[in-house]
């Protein structure tokens, strides 16, 4: 049975009369429709379509009674744009309720791939998601937008606005109050809003009671955060409603939304608004408020990037602390050229009126150089200037004195100084903690995986990380993207590229990457480049050049300076061009970059330029230069060794193997693969004995037919001799007894007890004698 409503306001009586002409009794009132429905024995279905729209008490209070006192037999079904104000726990408890809102009638990408299949349009999926970000499923939405299509057309620009607003106002509008459709066309000109915010718009005591009325009759008012404190009108209506109001109104209404939110001391939105409404001065002056620390937190960077392009240039730097802001962010960005230009605009304040504020301006004027001068590679400079900003920062610019401290780990671990980059990362989290700066505090874990993966920790750094990305998803309440969870999923997307698990690397790189990009973090250089090794490794070398361009492109559109990223670039091709065979052009790249000097790489890449000398070395290599390269890997895989960098080291042994090899040493070679080999497997690196196999397939047949070789037992991890060295080391003789026993000079002991130390990745004798204890190498 179907009742058409038409949403109009109808009264009990009337209701009564529809309801029980149509139910067939002779004399309607409410006591026979009630005893009709309660001895009802036949299944009997009852549409209620488009029920009234405006909010009735009188009337929810009698559907409720007539629901709750019919048979069992009796199954109503309620079409409304609003929820009626029903006492229906005892049906959902039974599990007789099924109620379905917005978001379950609104239509899914397969459903809506479904409706255009049936009304024969063959569309491509990105034609069908951009008709479903329009429509947001909605299904009038959809209908008035696909109105005069034929199959066979294409979507046609979107001239179906008018037509689907004068459908809102047939349907919906015009029936609302004045002041409600008001209060509807002024929550529609932003994205979100907050109950208490109404009234501010609307009128004290007036717009939460206008709020509330709007979401009982149903119109377009929904939750737009989790815990329902944010909310939002439809926006595939609210993009119609917005042009209701004049410029001039709009405008009134975004100072209105600037001064709430600075009264809630939420700048951000404040400095939107103010934009919004044309006040560039007001957003100037809010503008000074960000931190360094607001600039790591989600969005942060890029907006403020967005806002600087809409301010006048003379205000972007008409105070130290507005010039300072600029500075840094471009700095973040990679933008150094610009970053210089805001040094020199720094440096026309000085001199200022006091000495502890001109102390304290010069103290973050070496904060930023320090830091300009690191990613510019300049290492002495950025030592020095680092330092005594770290020593001279006031306490409130402790989120510069924390990024300091960053570059002097970055500084730290690019060096070796690994100790010392420990005590940095310590400093730096206790004081990230102490300013309860989640953002900073992750930066730091990020050095700490980073020092962990060069030492060869691999699962323990990517647990951190896990961790870590783990903690920044729960830590937020929105699905705005973080750079920091960025980074994160770009390093632990790396440590799986080295352990072999491919597929996982490639979403993580992607997450990572797609969130870095959309914060302006250039970090998404390294994302891009992170795919193009993958595809390298599955032998896809046409789409790894692509993803190499898809970097230098990003670079370009986001004006990142170039030599910020010029050896990470050229490290990737170098590899691509050496498994193409074209080693002469990658010889002549590699060396003309290194013949400039030493730079500090960045984010990521700590490493970089003693690979970039491993790629040079294996150029030479391939180009009969055997014996200088021969030098160069002994020269490279001692300073591995001594500074403790077990991957680097890992990879320097296979192609120590290779040029020993192609130099006929074949005992020599046999020893530094297996070396390679048992070190690649203790600590799980997949990807370099992976690499090594595509090149030398027949070195890796020769080494599995060696006695031990291939085998990934840990004796294979150690030599002869270190095998005899460390069973004397158990059994507690001291370094001159073994000497003496094994007659070979002191030197060379602790030459093998280093290797040792080295293969078995402990630093003292003791913690060497009970990992040999572990793995069975000593009784």
């Amino acid at each position: 049975m179907h009742l058409d409503l038409r949403g109009q306001p109808l009264g009990t009586e009337s209701f009564v009369q529809r309801l029980g002409a149509a139910l067939g009794i002779d004399e309607v009132s409410q006591v026979a429709i009630e005893r009709r429905l309660q001895e009802q024995t036949q299944p009997l279905w009852l549409m209620l379509d488009d029920y009234p729209r405006l909010p009735d008490a009188s009337l929810d209070l009698l559907l409720n009674e007539l629901i709750l006192g019919s048979s069992t037999t009796v199954h109503w079904w309620i079409a409304s744009r609003r929820r009626p104000q029903l006492q229906l726990a005892r049906l959902l408890l039974d599990g007789e309720l099924f109620e379905l809102g917005s978001q379950e009638l609104a239509f899914s990408e397969n459903e809506l791939g479904e409706l255009l299949q049936l009304a024969g349009h063959q569309w491509p999926r990105s034609t069908q998601l951009e008709l479903l970000e329009q429509t947001h499923g909605w299904c009038a939405g959809l209908r008035v937008r696909l109105h005069g299509i034929k199959p066979g057309q294409p979507l046609a620009a979107d001239g179906s606005g008018a037509l689907l607003l004068d459908y809102l106002k047939r349907e919906v509008l015009n029936e609302l109050p004045d002041d409600w459709q008001q209060a509807l066309y002024t929550l529609a000109q932003f994205p979100t809003f907050e109950r208490e915010m109404c009234d501010h718009l609307l009128g004290v005591g007036e717009g939460m009671q206008l709020l509330e009325q709007l979401r009982d009759a149903g119109v377009f008012i929904e939750a737009a955060s989790q815990d329902g404190r944010l909310l939002r009108v439809q926006p595939a209506v609210a993009l119609l409603l917005q042009g209701q109001l004049p410029s001039s109104m709009t405008k009134a209404l975004f100072r209105k939304a600037c001064q709430w939110y600075i009264s809630r001391e939420q700048i951000r939105p404040a400095l939107e608004y103010a934009l919004k409404a044309d006040q560039p001065e007001v957003a100037a002056s809010l503008m000074q408020r960000y931190t360094q620390d607001r600039l790591l937190q989600g969005r942060g960077l890029a907006l403020l990037l967005e806002w600087r392009r809409e301010l006048p240039a003379s205000l972007l730097s008409c105070t130290p602390r507005l010039t300072l802001l600029n500075a840094w962010a471009l700095l973040l960005s990679g933008r150094l050229d610009e970053v210089a230009d805001y040094l020199v605009v720094l440096e026309q304040f000085l001199p200022l009126p006091d000495a502890r504020h001109q102390q304290e301006l010069i103290a973050e004027w070496k904060a930023l150089a320090g830091k300009l001068a690191f990613h510019s590679g300049d290492a002495e400079r950025a030592r020095v200037l680092l330092a005594e900003a770290v020593a001279e920062l006031p306490e409130r610019a402790w989120g510069q004195r924390l990024l300091c401290h960053l570059a002097q780990i970055d500084q730290a671990l690019i060096e070796g100084h690994f100790d010392q980059a420990q005590e940095f990362i310590r400093a730096s989290i206790k004081q990230a903690r102490g300013h309860a700066s989640l953002a900073f505090e992750s930066l730091v874990a990020l050095e700490h995986a980073k020092l962990l993966e060069i030492r060869g920790e691999l699962l323990r750094a990517e647990t951190l990380l896990s961790r870590l990305y783990t903690e920044l998803s729960d830590a937020r309440d929105d699905i705005e993207p973080s750079p920091i969870r960025g980074r994160t999923q770009l390093l632990r997307a790396g440590l799986l590229l080295q352990r072999g698990c491919y597929q996982e690397a490639e979403a993580a790189f992607t997450s990572g990457l797609q969130e870095c990009q959309a914060c302006a973090d250039p970090a998404a250089v390294w994302g891009h480049l992170g795919l193009a090794e993958l595809s390298a490794l599955h032998g896809d070398l046409a789409d790894a050049f692509t993803r190499i361009a898809d970097a230098e492109r990003l670079m370009q559109y986001s004006h990142i300076n170039a030599e910020l990223y010029q050896g990470l670039l050229l490290l990737t091709k170098a590899r691509l061009w050496l498994s193409q065979g074209r080693h002469a052009q990658a010889e002549k790249a590699l060396r003309a970059l290194l013949v400039k000097g030493p730079r500090l790489p960045p984010f990521g890449a700590p490493e970089l330029n003693l690979r970039l000398r491993l790629s040079l070395t294996q150029a030479q290599l391939a180009s009969e230069k055997p014996e200088l390269a021969l030098a160069n890997l002994h020269a490279l895989l001692n300073q591995a060794m001594d500074a403790g960098r077990r991957p680097l080291a890992c990879e320097i042994g296979f192609s120590l193997a290779e040029g020993l090899h192609a130099s006929n040493r074949q005992a020599q070679a046999k020893q530094a693969l297996l070396d390679a080999l048992a070190l690649a497997r203790q600590m799980g690196l997949a990807s370099v004995e992976r690499a090594f196999a595509q090149r030398n397939p027949a070195m890796m047949r020769w080494a599995a037919d060696s006695s031990g070789a291939g085998d990934g037992s840990p004796a294979a991890l150690l030599s002869r001799r270190e095998l005899e060295v460390l069973k004397l080391i158990a059994q507690g003789c001291s370094n001159q007894q073994i000497a003496e026993s094994l007659f070979i000079s002191l030197h060379t002991v602790k030459t093998h007890a280093q290797s040792i130390n080295f293969k078995l990745g402990v630093e003292r004798r003791t913690q060497a004698v009970a990992r040999a204890k572990e793995l069975g190498l000593a009784g």
